[in-house]
């Protein structure tokens, strides 16, 4: 296969996964909750889970095919799989999920790995896994730049939106009675910005990284800034099942060794300084301390 023959991937990253199909999945197309290694030398194939809209971690390109970094992650790990199990060729197939439906998706075992921005916190880990921190974001606010808000302090009687089942919505229910605004919870961060864009609401709470895509992806990005001090850091990694032992330990060493070389200074900027997605936006964001930090010193312990 040709590397032309996958979109969603770059280049450099084609070159290491030439044998791998790429195709979308329905949910009756879903893993079934074994072993994902032994699901994948059984099937010879593998089921990833993404955003449509985390910008510029996971969503669908111009083709509606999935890109980003976590995706590119995540198609890493699976030519790790396929060279693990010695397998002549590999399928993936991928099942857009929401905040809300990831977790649920990862314990039933419709997905091998979500492939996207899970915050890593102690709550989720009682339910599901997660891989090394591959990122570091704050969580801060958008808002119209001729709104005037540049904090909570400037939200009363305001409405706030998040994406209902992420870190942020924590935030939103603590902070509403110390500042009097109204909070509603959209399904994904598409709608959440959808609501603020046509003045649903006047603040949307979410990773600032994930804002700034959003932002450059607007029609007119100028209108929008990213405002307010950091309410939380997030540490950013792949989602995965707590019953498989095995396959978190081969996720881990193949983030490991990403982290370790230098392809992993390439990814990030192919993903966060370079044109993506089908209007070519440019976020411009360097990896900061924290996310070089994170890359030093691997580890998925959550930060609350």
């Amino acid at each position: 296969m040709s590397s032309s023959a996958l979109p969603i991937v770059s280049r450099a990253l084609a070159a290491l996964l030439l044998p791998l199909s790429i195709a979308v999945a329905t949910p009756a197309q879903a893993q079934s909750p074994t072993p994902v290694l032994d699901q994948i030398r059984q099937s010879g194939t593998i089921t990833l889970g993404y955003r449509e809209g985390a910008v510029p971690f996971s969503f669908s390109d111009a083709k509606g095919q999935p890109a980003g970094y976590a995706v590119d992650l995540c198609l890493r790990v699976a030519e790790a799989a396929q060279r693990r199990l010695n397998l002549p060729e590999l399928k993936v197939r991928w099942l857009p999920l929401t905040a809300q439906s990831r977790v649920p998706a990862v314990v039933n075992g419709l997905v091998a790995i979500d492939c996207a921005p899970n915050t890593i916190t102690a709550e989720r880990k009682k339910q599901v896994d997660f891989s090394l921190a591959y990122y570091v974001s704050a969580v801060r606010m958008l808002v119209r730049t001729d709104s005037g808000i540049q904090s909570f302090d400037d939200m009363r009687g305001k409405t706030v939106v998040t994406s209902a089942g992420s870190t942020s919505d924590r935030h939103v229910r603590r902070l509403k009675d110390q500042y009097g605004y109204r909070e509603v919870y959209a399904k994904d961060h598409v709608e959440s910005f959808l609501m603020l864009d046509t003045g649903r609401a006047q603040a949307f709470v979410l990773d600032d990284v994930v804002l700034y895509g959003l932002r450059a992806n607007a029609k007119t990005p100028a209108q929008y800034e990213v405002v307010g001090p950091t309410l939380s850091v997030e540490r950013n990694a792949l989602m995965l099942s707590k019953a498989d032992v095995q396959w978190k330990a081969l996720v881990d060493q193949t983030l490991a060794a990403l982290f370790a070389s230098p392809d992993v200074l390439a990814l990030q900027k192919r993903w966060f300084q370079q044109p993506i997605g089908a209007r070519g936006i440019v976020l411009g964001l360097t990896p900061t301390p924290e996310v070089l930090a994170a890359w030093k010193h691997p580890s998925d312990e959550a930060v609350e």
